[in-house]
């Protein structure tokens, strides 16, 4: 049987509300710009994780529509500009 090993995290005590995220890819990877107010952070992912992250997300909101109601929304409306761009939502 593998050994566990124990990761020691050390996690931000402040909670960060999300006005603004935007997504990008390319063939290796996604990249997360996440902003909070006038703060920005970009985390990358492998294409692997980001499926991840999205069955993980899909698995979380349909555990919290069954608990208090389904979430009535959709992505905002992209303007053609004829330039591929960032997925993203503003608060």
């Amino acid at each position: 049987m593998e050994e566990q090993k124990t990761i020691q995290v050390n996690l931000d005590p402040n909670l960060y509300a999300a006005t603004n995220i935007t997504i990008g890819f390319d063939e290796e990877q996604f990249i997360f710009t996440i902003f909070s107010g006038n703060q920005a952070r970009r985390f990358s992912v492998s294409s692997k994780h980001a499926k991840r992250i999205l069955l993980l997300l899909e698995k979380q909101i349909a555990d919290y529509e069954k608990k208090f109601s389904m979430i009535e929304t959709k992505l905002p409306e992209k303007t053609g500009t004829g330039k591929e761009e960032q997925v993203g939502f503003i608060k």
